[in-house]
């Protein structure tokens, strides 16, 4: 979601990734992905940046990311 935020139109991932990503993306809008893209940047560090978009992206636990 971040890197949609940031702007990034073409994502790389396993075949296993594929259905979940495609299932998150369809929830989130690029609104919400614009968000905790600016979240993450002013985050202090790479772990609080996930950190923080983990906080407000909770359908990532149910990925186990």
């Amino acid at each position: 979601m971040v890197l949609v935020g940031l702007g990034v139109t073409s994502l790389s991932m396993t075949s296993r990734a594929i259905a979940d990503v495609a299932a998150l993306l369809r929830e989130v809008d690029l609104d919400e992905c614009r968000r905790l893209a600016r979240l993450a940047l002013d985050a202090e560090s790479a772990a609080d940046a996930r950190a923080v978009v983990r906080e407000n992206l909770p359908q990532l636990a149910g990925l186990g990311l």
